[in-house]
Formats: structure tokens, C-alpha cells, sequence
């Protein structure tokens, strides 16, 4: 609802529907008479090439423009005015000024408003107009996308509907992307109306499907059929890397007498022998097909764009959330950005949190048991810095449920052939995973997380049953001494199967894994989470596992002297299995 250069997200908030749709904005608690204004406000920075840029526009306009006058940081602000609930009236408020002189003059004049006219020419606007053509294009993407309308109205009618809007709009979108300079309302819709006054009869309709006019028409949709069957089906390919059973998208077009004659589109899928209705399709494919023809032609815009998706996940399986997640990233190039939300941990990459934000409406506490129930408090949203969330309120884990179940998820490591290392818990897990990615090392045994020191009888079972070579590396300390004891005697293990990291090393003596880490290890890791005490068990498991889900983490994660301790570990236990006899 802010500013943007993108007409189908124009649709839902301006004209018709912008009275129904910015009443959202009212807070619950004041909608029966409110009478105020809600302001939407962004911080926007200027470059150096749009200066340079709006000098050269200032010269052509006959003005010297003072470059160091313009805020190289300014604020814009979109303002929505109610009258008991109703909206009047919407403004955009520029807070930014601009010194120019005559070329000749000596005397600055300072424009800081529109209709502050020099020499008869409105810079101020002319400067307002082009910085708006520089801002990253919204780009909103809603879930009510996937009903896609059996029949798409190509111009507007009484009654229309924000999603017939949005895919009459995606229709311009796509030409615009063929740079053929054809236009919907010219091409097709002047076309039909011209004919039909032309032969001011009754059978004009079957007269113009049976008159050139109809292949030249024709011919527009034969444009937007292959231009869509190449992009859309072309980056379903790119994106899933595999074909799928769809070959070609027909776009039909049609007359609606019902709606005084107004044209419309009908999506069609083919798979080479039979033809489909795309709205006939399953939810899954009509969201992947909605969302990709959405994204593949506003990607093709030289101006930057902001693409947002409110739960992305809702309609989806599994296996189609973590592919959806991993093409957020080839959309996310050359400048565009993804702001998405999501409540699936499916949909959670452990490489952007940093970016992540936490929103939560503090009238509500999703901790008690009754928050689902009637409440009155007004409503207050928060988005909170992920880290700082976490940093701040550590024991609020409802609000970061995802994270914690995405970064915890280990896959089953018993498919496969060993040997396996099993250790204590997930973050001796992640300690250990994290030097060998950070060093590279190359390992011939799989490390498998354990539930704590007591636990792993069920593992230590399975694997013996299976004849599987493995090790249980427990800690030094008084609990994992007396587990390795358990395991010896019950299970019958030697040394060659089960020991404390003080087999390893004795400076480990008496310590646990998660000890090995040092002051500087901690210090890191408070800088990372934004924290000022000192991080306690669950953050340094948190951030171990962040580190560990990065493709290639630096040196930087964990300091030299640890890294040093952990290689000991792993090149020990790899000495260990060359050595260990199997069970048979």
C-alpha cells in the first residue's frame, strides 16, 4: 500500500477498491468512527549517479542545480485520511528540497514544494517525478492469485474484482516484455469496439470472427501464448531443473454479451495431446503457474523490484516449499529483493537470518494456553530483528518455532553405510560438522547427534543389528564417565567403541565438547546474536547450527585454538575407525 510503479498492486489500493482496501488500516479498536489519517512511512536513499542524474535533468530545464542541497537520505511518506471510517483522500509527502539558480543569477531559490515555479518551469515536481521512477517497484503477490477466473476481462467493468485486475494487468506486463509495442486496449480492445461501431448491427459479433479484424487480433494472442509458454514453462524448468508434462500455454480470447461486450482471456494448458483449463488444474500447479507468471515478466524490468509474498507456503507440500525457497533465490538477483513471510520451518533458509525479523502483535501472548480467545487490548505490531528477538527473549520460543525446528532438523543419518560417530547432543553435533566444513576436512564416518549421555541404547542396538562400525564420543564430566561405564558393561563395548574426549586428549580432562570453545568463541558469538551477556548453552547451540547451515562458513566462526581442538577430535575418530575391527 505504499508507493509503487506497479499497476496491478495500484488496482488493489487505488480507485475502486482503494476505499474498501485502506479501511484495513484503521486499528480494530477505533473502526466504528475514525476520524484521522494513518501514515505509511520509508526511508529512502539517494545515490550519487541520481545527483548526477538530476543535475543533468536541472541543465536540460535551463537551471543550475546546487548538488550538495539534495538530502542524499530523505523520508517519504504516504498519508490515508479517514472521516468517520470513510477515506477521503490519499497524499505523498516528500521530505526533500532542492537549491537551483538561473544559469546567469546569482540568487539561490530553494524548492521544497510543488507549483514553486522558475522560469515557468516546476522543477521541484519535474526532480519528484523522476526520483519516483528510481524507487524499487512493489511488487505484492496475493494468495488469492491461485483462483485464477475461468475467464479474464480485458477491461474494466462494472463490479470488477481486484484478481481480474491483477491478471488483466499481468496481461499488458507481458507484451510490455516482448518490446513489440502492442497494446491490450488498443490492439484488442479498440479493435472489437470499432468494429462493432462500424457495423452497427445485431451479427456483428459473427461477422467479426469471420473478418480480418479477428486475425489480427488473433495474432495479439498468439504473442502472449508463446511469449508465456517460453518464460513460464522455461523457468518452471529452470527452477525445478526438470520438464514437466505441460508443452505449450494457449491463451483464447472471447466476447462476453452478458457484459455488454466486453472481451476476455482463457488460459489453457497443453501437454501435447489433450487441452486443460488452468483453473481446472490442482491448487499446487496453479500457484507455481500464477507465481511464475507474476515474477518472470516484472524480473525482465530494468527498474529494481521489491517482490512480496504472504505465505508462499499455505498451498504447498513439503518438497514444493523447499524448491519454491530454493528459486527465491534466482529471483533475488540483480538488484530485486523477496520480502516473504511464512510460519513453515520449510520455508526458513538458516543463511538469511540475519535479515529475518520476528512480527508479533503484542496485544495477543501465544505462550498461554487461552490466546486464541476474544480480546480487547489494541492491537500493537512489532517486526523485531531476529537475533535482537532472541537475544531479548530467549524463553518466547513460540514466535521462533520454525527457526528452532529448521536449524534442529538433523535427516536420519542410518541410511547410508557408516561408520558413525554418535556424540552427546546437537550441538557438539553442529561443533563438529562446523570445523569440518570451515576446514574442509575429508572424513570417511557420518556424525550423528545423540539425546544426551544416558540415551543412546536404542542406536547403539540398531547399529550393532546391522553390523555398523561406530563410536560414542561422550563428555569428560561426571555424567558422560559414568554413561561410557553403562555402555561398556550392558553392551559389551571396548575402548575401540565408546570413550570420553579425554581418550582424545588429555587436556580435555574433566570437560564437556561444548568447554572446548574459549573467551574469544564467545565473543563471537555474542557479536553475531547482538547479545550483551554472556551466551548461554541454548544461543551457542543456535548459533553453531546458523554457522553450520551456511554452504561455506569461514574461519571466522569459531576461533583458531577451537578449530585446532575439534580437528584433534575428527582426526582422531578417523584414525579410530581405520583401526576398528567390524562386528560380525
Amino acid at each position: 500500500m505504499f508507493v509503487t510503479g506497479d499497476k496491478s498492486v495500484a488496482s488493489i489500493f487505488d480507485g475502486q477498491f482503494a476505499a474498501s482496501s485502506a479501511i484495513r488500516l484503521i486499528p480494530m479498536h477505533l473502526k466504528a468512527a475514525f476520524s484521522d489519517a494513518v501514515e505509511i512511512q520509508a526511508d529512502i536513499e539517494v545515490h550519487e549517479q541520481d545527483i548526477q542524474e538530476l543535475v543533468d535533468l536541472a541543465k536540460k530545464n535551463s537551471l543550475v542545480l546546487d548538488e550538495k542541497s539534495i538530502k542524499r537520505n530523505f523520508t517519504l511518506v504516504k498519508k490515508f485520511y479517514f472521516e468517520d471510517s470513510a477515506l477521503k483522500r490519499t497524499i505523498n509527502e516528500w521530505a526533500i528540497s532542492f537549491t537551483v539558480k538561473k544559469p546567469r543569477g546569482k540568487q539561490n531559490i530553494k524548492l521544497d514544494r510543488p507549483d514553486q515555479k522558475v522560469n515557468d518551469i516546476d522543477f521541484w515536481l519535474i526532480a519528484i517525478n523522476h526520483l519516483s521512477t528510481k524507487i524499487e517497484r512493489v511488487s505484492y503477490f496475493p494468495t488469492f492469485l491461485v483462483d485464477m477466473p475461468a475467464r479474464i476481462y480485458l477491461e474494466e467493468y462494472e463490479g470488477e474484482t481486484a484478481i481480474n485486475r491483477h491478471y488483466r494487468f499481468a496481461f499488458q506486463d507481458i507484451l510490455d516484455s516482448s518490446q513489440a509495442g502492442i497494446d491490450i486496449g488498443k490492439h484488442v480492445c479498440d479493435r472489437i469496439r470499432e468494429f462493432k461501431a462500424k457495423q452497427n448491427n445485431q451479427n456483428w459479433l459473427s461477422m467479426l470472427f469471420g473478418s480480418p479484424s479477428k486475425g489480427l487480433i488473433d495474432s495479439v494472442f498468439q504473442k502472449i501464448s508463446s511469449t508465456i509458454t517460453r518464460e513460464v514453462l522455461g523457468s518452471w524448468q529452470r527452477i525445478f531443473q526438470r520438464s514437466i508434462s505441460a508443452n505449450s500455454i494457449t491463451v483464447d480470447w472471447g466476447i462476453d454479451s452478458q457484459k455488454n461486450d466486453v472481451p476476455y482471456a482463457t488460459f489453457q494448458v497443453s501437454d501435447g495431446e489433450s487441452r486443460f483449463s488452468i483453473n481446472e488444474r490442482s491448487l499446487g500447479f496453479r500457484w507455481f503457474f500464477s507465481f511464475l507468471l507474476f515474477t518472470a515478466f516484472k524480473n525482465t524490468s530494468d527498474r529494481k523490484t521489491i517482490f512480496i509474498f504472504d505465505e508462499p507456503a499455505a498451498n504447498l507440500h513439503a518438497k514444493a516449499q523447499a524448491e519454491l525457497l530454493k528459486s527465491f533465490s534466482r529471483i533475488a538477483s540483480n538488484g530485486n529483493r523477496i520480502i516473504y513471510s511464512t510460519h513453515s520451518h520449510h520455508m526458513i533458509n538458516p543463511q538469511w537470518l540475519g535479515s529475518a525479523y520476528i512480527v508479533e502483535n503484542s496485544a495477543l501472548d501465544y505462550d498461554k494456553p487461552d490466546n486464541f480467545g476474544l480480546d480487547t487490548k489494541p492491537t500493537t505490531i512489532s517486526a523485531i530483528p531476529y537475533r535482537r528477538f532472541v537475544s531479548d527473549f530467549p524463553s518466547r520460543s513460540s514466535y521462533f518455532q520454525p527457526v528452532i525446528e529448521r536449524l534442529e532438523y538433523v535427516p536420519p543419518e542410518l541410511i547410508g553405510a557408516g561408520p558413525y560417530l554418535i556424540v552427546e547432543g546437537i550441538s557438539d553435533y553442529y561443533a563438529l560438522e562446523l570445523a569440518r566444513k570451515v576446514l574442509k576436512k575429508q572424513i570417511n564416518f557420518s556424525i550423528m547427534p545423540g539425546v544426551g549421555s544416558g540415551a543412546s541404547d536404542p542406536v547403539i542396538s540398531q547399529l550393532m543389528g546391522q553390523a555398523q562400525k561406530f563410536f560414542i564420543l561422550l563428555d569428560d564430566d561426571k555424567e558422560g564417565i559414568k554413561a561410557a561405564k553403562r555402555y561398556k558393561d550392558e553392551w559389551y563395548l571396548t575402548g575401540e567403541r565408546v570413550a570420553t574426549i579425554a581418550s582424545v586428549d588429555a587436556s580435555f580432562s574433566n570437560m564437556a565438547l561444548e568447554k572446548l570453545l574459549t573467551s574469544i568463541d564467545l565473543e563471537i558469538i555474542k557479536n553475531e546474536l547482538g547479545i550483551a551477556s554472556k551466551p548461554t548453552k541454548k544461543q551457542i547451540g543456535w548459533y553453531l547450527a546458523e554457522a553450520c547451515g551456511t554452504p561455506s562458513p569461514d574461519t571466522k566462526k569459531l576461533s583458531p585454538e577451537t578449530l585446532s581442538k575439534l580437528e584433534l577430535i575428527l582426526d582422531y575418530m578417523q584414525t579410530t575407525f581405520d583401526a576398528q575391527p567390524p562386528f560380525y
